[in-house]
C-alpha cells in the first residue's frame, strides 16, 4: 500500500514538473521563434550560394515489338524484349560504355559520367529511363545524348538489335533539380526548434533552485508557514 501511495505521489511530482517545464518553454517562446528564424537564415544562405546546383537531362528508349505481315504486334518479340530489358540495363551502365562516352565528350575523369549516370527500367514495361545529374545543364543533356547513341550503335553493330526508338530525347533543363529550396528551410526550421526547445529544456532541468511555495515544501519537507510576495514595478 505504501509502495502504491508512493508511486501515486511520485507520478503527481512527474505531471508537477511537466507543466512547469512547458511554461517554461512557453515563457521562453520568444527566445525559440528567434533561433528557429535564424535557423531558416541559415539554411536559405548555405542553400543558394554553398550548396552547388545540379541539372538534370533524361532520355526514354522504347523496345518496339515487331509486327507481322498481317498487321499485328508479335507477341514472341514482346515477350523477349520484356526478358531482355534488364540486361539492357545493365549495359548501358557497363564500363564500356562509359568509356567510351568519356572519350567521346573528352573528359578527363571517368568517374564524372559514372556518378552522374543513372539508368533505370520502368516497372512492367519495355521503356527504359537514361537520366544524368550534373553541375553543368548542358553537359547533364550531352552524357544522356552520347550514352543513348553509342548505345544504339553497339546494339546494332555487335547484336545487330535494330527495334529500338527513342520516346524522349535529353533536353537542355536550366532548372536546377536540387538542392530543394522548400526541403531545405523546412528541415532548418525543424532544427531550430528542436536546439532551442532542447537548450530550454536542459536550461531546466539543471535549475535547482526553489521557484515556488510548493518547491520549497518538497524540498524541505515541512510547511511554508509565510511567504513574501514579489512585486514588480
Amino acid at each position: 500500500m505504501e509502495d502504491l501511495q508512493k508511486s501515486i505521489e511520485q507520478n503527481e511530482e512527474i505531471e508537477i514538473d511537466l507543466g512547469r517545464l512547458l511554461r517554461q518553454l512557453k515563457k521562453k517562446m520568444s527566445f525559440i521563434i528567434a533561433v528557429t528564424v535564424i535557423a531558416i537564415v541559415i539554411s536559405l544562405l548555405v542553400t543558394k550560394f554553398l550548396i552547388p546546383k545540379k541539372y538534370e537531362s533524361m532520355a526514354r528508349i522504347y523496345l518496339k515489338p515487331n509486327i507481322t505481315e498481317s498487321g499485328t504486334i508479335d507477341y514472341n518479340t514482346l515477350t523477349a524484349n520484356s526478358k531482355m530489358v534488364n540486361n539492357y540495363v545493365l549495359m548501358l551502365q557497363g564500363n564500356s560504355l562509359l568509356e567510351d562516352v568519356t572519350e567521346k565528350l573528352k573528359l578527363e575523369d571517368e568517374a564524372l559520367v559514372k556518378n552522374s549516370l543513372s539508368v533505370s527500367n520502368e516497372a512492367d514495361s519495355e521503356i527504359i529511363t537514361v537520366s544524368a545529374r550534373t553541375k553543368d545543364a548542358k553537359m547533364s543533356k550531352d552524357i544522356v545524348n552520347t550514352t543513348v547513341n553509342l548505345f544504339f550503335e553497339s546494339m546494332k553493330d555487335k547484336l545487330d538489335i535494330k527495334n529500338m526508338t527513342i520516346l524522349d530525347a535529353p533536353q537542355v533543363n536550366e532548372t536546377p533539380v536540387s538542392p530543394s529550396l522548400k526541403m531545405n528551410l523546412l528541415i532548418g526550421a525543424l532544427l531550430g526548434i528542436m536546439v532551442s526547445c532542447g537548450f530550454v529544456t536542459v536550461q531546466f532541468l539543471l535549475d535547482k533552485r526553489l521557484h515556488t511555495k510548493e518547491d520549497a515544501e518538497s524540498y524541505l519537507e515541512i510547511p511554508v508557514l509565510a511567504e513574501i510576495p514579489f512585486l514588480e514595478d
